[in-house]
């Protein structure tokens, strides 16, 4: 027997037409990542029935769900299409912008066994949350949060006719050569970030139905952005901002060469807390301030996300 090995196994994915529907010939395409747990998830239950030999009478199964993570590093045009299930609309011009138009994947992973390879697919999965997380001096990563409808039986041979697209092979951004503009507006002058932290999440939900193992539906939420900025302490402008609950703004370009470019907009957000903090010797004076994004009537948005195409 031949051990799978993480370092040869594919992920692959494709849009679907249909909600939870792989198309009979698909075209899957490798997607780049660093790790990923997407998983069917069986639910079981434990009835509380009373012997007087105090045994467990049964456990039964269910249902099942689809759930997990996938995580990566940022590069150009790699997850594209993730962004755009994320944000529940279509690329306009190269804009992106929150919407309420369901989008859903299938996934693909592919276990190098030697003779016989296994696959595991995965259909109808809503990308219900991102988290962005820029640190100075290191990669941006980009962590995606799944949830699918159902998975077909697994596999020992891929489906007929399939074909895969090569992964993408832009660089690796970093929060250090590529960040081309970082702007926080609504303050008199736009602080020095030593980290931020962004989280989209959908709020997602299964609609659960009797008669069906799997879930039937998923029902978008809110769309909901928050996260936290640590910036540097040279002047009030920020915490006088923050104790005034005044409109705020955050705008982040990064990208590794012309026409490769994205440009992340948060038009208007609250700080929602924080002030200068004293770490300790031989550091400098910080401000963390978590953050809520707001819609904003003239982005007709909560989030913009911007590509440059060369």
């Amino acid at each position: 027997m031949t051990v799978a090995e993480g370092s040869q196994t594919r992920l692959a994915y494709l849009v679907e037409t249909a909600i939870g529907v792989i198309p009979a010939t698909p075209s899957w395409k490798s997607l780049r990542y660093t790790s990923e747990s997407i998983t069917l998830e069986k639910q079981t239950a434990i009835p509380d029935e009373i012997r007087d030999d105090r045994n467990v009478s049964d456990i039964v199964d269910v249902g099942r769900s689809v759930t997990g993570p996938i995580n990566g590093v940022l590069s150009y045009g790699t997850y594209d299409d993730l962004f755009a299930a994320l944000f529940c609309s279509d690329w306009t011009g190269d804009v992106l912008k929150n919407g309420r138009t369901p989008k859903t994947l299938a996934f693909e992973k592919t276990f190098e066994q030697g003779a016989a390879d296994a696959y595991t697919r995965y259909r109808g999965c809503r990308i219900n949350t991102l988290d962005l997380q820029l640190n100075a001096k290191q990669f941006i990563t980009a962590n995606f949060g799944v949830m699918g409808l159902g998975s077909p039986a697994p596999a020992t041979a891929i489906i007929a006719g399939a074909t895969y697209a090569a992964a993408s092979t832009t660089p690796v951004l970093n929060a250090a050569l590529n960040i081309g503009t970082l702007t926080m507006g609504g303050v008199a002058a736009s602080p020095k970030l030593q980290a931020a932290s962004i989280r989209i999440n959908n709020n997602i939900y299964a609609n659960e139905v009797l008669g069906q193992y799997e879930t039937y539906s998923h029902g978008l939420g809110r769309f909901d952005v928050s996260g936290s900025v640590t910036a540097l302490f040279e002047n009030l402008d920020l915490y006088n901002a923050i104790l005034n609950h005044d409109d705020l703004s955050l705008a982040l370009t990064v990208g590794a060469a012309t026409g490769a470019k994205y440009t992340l907009a948060i038009p208007k957000m609250k700080g929602m807390s924080g002030g200068p903090m004293v770490r300790g010797n031989n550091q400098s004076v910080i401000i963390e301030m978590p953050f809520q994004a707001k819609f904003d009537p003239t982005s007709a948005a909560s989030m913009v996300l911007t590509r440059a195409v060369a």
